[in-house]
C-alpha cells in the first residue's frame, strides 16, 4: 500500500514538473509557436488587399530569406530579416479564440448565449484589425511602410518561410495558410528623438513631431480614427520620415469624424506625448503643444 502511494506521488510530481517545464518553455519562447499564429478563419473577399505587382515582386524577394524573432505586441509576433530592414508580423490568433474546452462543452442556455456574444465580439475585433491592415497598405502605404498584406488563405504564394524563434529554434511556415503583414522596419520614435537630442538637432526633432502629427490629421480627414494614437510607442522613422508602425488600430466609423479627432483624439495624443517629452526632451515639449493646438483649431484640408 505504501509503495503504491509512493508511486502515485512520484507520478504526480513528475506530471507537475513536466507541466512546469512546458510552461517555462512557453514563456522562454514568448508564447510563440506555429499553432499560436494559425487560425481556421474563413476567407472574406473584403479582406483581399490590392497589392501592386512591384510590391509583390519585392515581397517575394524579401520572403526568400530567413527571419529572426524580434518581439511581440498585443496583436502580433514580430520577426525581422538578418539585415534588419524588414519585419513580418503574424497575428496572435490565440487571443481571439475560445478555449477548446468551452468551444465544444455543452453549456446552460445563459452561458451558451454569453459564449455566443463573446465569439461575435472577437470576430468583430478580427474584422476591424484586418480592415485596418488592409487600409494601412491601400490608403496609408507611404505613411506605414507596409509592403504586403495577406489576410485570406491562398494557394498561389508557394512560400515556405523559415523563422527562428526567441530560443533560436527554426520553424518552417507555409505562408499561404497564414495571415501576416510585411513592413519596412523603422527606428522607434523614442530612440530616434533621443538620438537627435544628443546631436543637438532640435530643428530636425521638431520636423519629426510635425510629420507624425500631420499624418494623424490626414488619416482623420479620410475618416479613420486610431484606437491607440501613441506617437512615441506606435510610430517610428525610416530615412528620417515618420511612419506609423502599429497598423492594427485604424478604424473607419462615421461617428468618429474630424470633429471627434479634434475634440477627443488630439487630447489623447497630447496626454501620451507631452509627459514623455517633458521628461526626455523638454526643449521641444512647448513646440509639440503648440502644434497640437494649431491642428485642433483648423478645419479639414487647411
Amino acid at each position: 500500500m505504501k509503495r503504491r502511494t509512493r508511486m502515485t506521488w512520484l507520478i504526480f510530481l513528475g506530471l507537475m514538473v513536466a507541466a512546469g517545464a512546458e510552461r517555462s518553455f512557453y514563456y522562454l519562447k514568448d508564447g510563440f509557436s506555429p499553432k499560436s499564429i494559425t487560425s481556421k478563419l474563413p476567407s472574406h473577399p473584403h479582406w483581399n488587399t490590392a497589392i501592386s505587382e512591384e510590391d509583390k515582386t519585392l515581397a517575394l524577394e524579401i520572403l526568400s530569406q530567413d527571419f529572426h524573432y524580434l518581439g511581440s505586441g498585443s496583436q502580433s509576433f514580430v520577426f525581422t530579416t538578418s539585415d534588419e530592414r524588414f519585419v513580418i508580423k503574424f497575428f496572435k490568433h490565440k487571443r481571439w479564440q475560445l478555449n477548446p474546452i468551452y468551444e465544444y462543452l455543452p453549456l446552460p442556455a445563459k452561458l451558451e448565449a454569453k459564449k455566443k456574444r463573446w465569439k461575435e465580439k472577437k470576430l468583430g475585433t478580427v474584422n476591424n484589425t484586418f480592415l485596418s491592415c488592409k487600409a494601412s497598405y491601400e490608403l496609408f502605404k507611404r505613411d506605414t511602410g507596409v509592403i504586403f498584406v495577406h489576410l485570406n488563405h491562398t494557394d498561389d504564394l508557394g512560400i515556405t518561410l523559415q523563422v527562428n524563434d526567441r530560443l533560436g529554434l527554426a520553424h518552417k511556415l507555409n505562408l499561404d495558410s497564414l495571415q501576416f503583414v510585411l513592413q519596412k522596419r523603422a527606428i522607434p520614435t523614442d530612440v530616434y528623438l533621443l538620438s537627435l537630442r544628443e546631436k543637438g538637432k532640435t530643428t530636425q526633432a521638431k520636423k519629426a513631431l510635425r510629420e507624425m502629427l500631420a499624418f494623424t490629421k490626414r488619416r482623420a480627414e479620410l475618416g479613420y480614427s486610431d484606437k491607440d494614437p501613441h506617437l512615441i510607442r506606435n510610430f517610428g522613422f525610416l530615412d528620417d520620415q515618420a511612419i506609423e508602425i502599429d497598423v492594427g488600430g485604424f478604424h473607419k466609423d462615421p461617428k468618429k469624424d474630424f470633429h471627434y479627432y479634434q475634440t477627443f483624439e488630439l487630447s489623447r495624443i497630447q496626454n501620451k506625448l507631452l509627459p514623455w517629452l517633458e521628461e526626455n526632451y523638454p526643449e521641444i515639449a512647448p513646440y509639440a503643444k503648440e502644434e497640437i493646438v494649431n491642428i485642433g483649431s483648423h478645419s479639414p484640408g487647411e
